[in-house]
């Protein structure tokens, strides 16, 4: 984490996380909304886009700031090597790009969202922007946060003690695997 100012932390973080909620959100909408040609595409469809939000994130933030791209990595990265001192900034350009990213995402659709509001059989839209689980029970549901999110993080910390992964690019490409992976698996 050293290795990146603050200044192109922050940007960094803000480009590479908004563009992965612009796709994640945006596969979300295309999949939920009414009038949209991707209706009920499933989760596969769902899955799939969040790895390719992932990877066209965090090959955009990469350059600035290594792309951590969500508070969990930049905090299983920390532990791991005991530099705290910008996670600070890792974890409000998040914040701020996750929030760019949604609105990019609501601006984008916003003629769909319009359609599906007026619609006769209009579908919740609170899924396209948060996790939704389909069977509401918090001690499972939080397991399975806790769960997926190991999913996540060990093999984020695996492969940057892989030496030659992270100069070749190939890390970013595993990580959105990964994340298509949790998506398939623990997406239900």
């Amino acid at each position: 984490m050293d290795q990146f100012s603050n200044g192109d932390i922050f940007i960094g973080e803000i480009i590479g996380t908004a563009v992965l909620i612009l796709f994640g959100a945006g596969v979300c909408a295309a999949v939920t909304l009414t009038r949209s040609k991707a209706k009920a595409a499933g989760w596969v469809v769902i899955a799939f886009g969040w790895g390719f939000g992932v990877l066209a994130g965090a090959y955009t933030a990469g350059p600035l700031s290594g792309g951590h791209l969500n508070p969990a990595v930049t905090l299983g990265i920390a532990v791991d090597t005991g530099h705290w001192d910008k996670v600070p900034v890792y974890v409000a350009g998040q914040l701020v790009g996750a929030v760019l990213g949604a609105v990019l995402c609501w601006l984008a659709y916003y003629a769909q969202f319009a359609a599906n509001a007026e619609a006769e059989n209009a579908q919740p839209t609170l899924g396209i922007f948060s996790t939704v689980p389909e069977v509401r029970s918090p001690v499972a549901n939080l397991l399975t946060e806790v769960i997926a999110t190991m999913g996540l993080v060990l093999p984020v910390l695996a492969f940057g003690l892989t030496k030659g992964l992270g100069q070749s690019g190939t890390q970013t490409l595993m990580v959105s695997f990964v994340v298509v992976g949790i998506g398939l698996s623990l997406g239900g």
